[in-house]
């Protein structure tokens, strides 16, 4: 049996393989497509699809046991691939 050195080990070996710095998609069919972009960033860039075209349908992420703030964040990431696009509303200020 392996020591715990050594689990632990093979266990940083496999979390290098993780796409911890990459955005991950869903698209329609199941595939997953992965880009460096930050869902904002890829959403307003490209809407909803890939460079190819296939339609993103799911941004994986938490629904339980998630703060006000990200939960808005979440609902707005699936309102835009809902639509196929993310338009951020024109900034507003109060009058002086």
């Amino acid at each position: 049996m392996a020591s715990t050195k050594e689990r632990i080990e093979a266990l940083r070996e496999y979390l290098k393989t993780l796409s911890a710095d990459k955005t991950t998609f869903i698209l329609e069919g199941g595939q997953e497509f992965l880009t460096s972009l930050d869902p904002l960033e890829y959403l307003l860039k490209y809407g909803a699809y890939t460079p190819d075209r296939r339609r993103i349908v799911i941004y994986p992420h938490p629904v339980e046991g998630v703060d006000a703030l990200s939960l808005s964040f979440y609902q707005m990431i699936d309102e835009a691939i809902e639509v196929g696009k993310l338009e951020l509303p024109e900034p507003e200020s109060d009058e002086p």
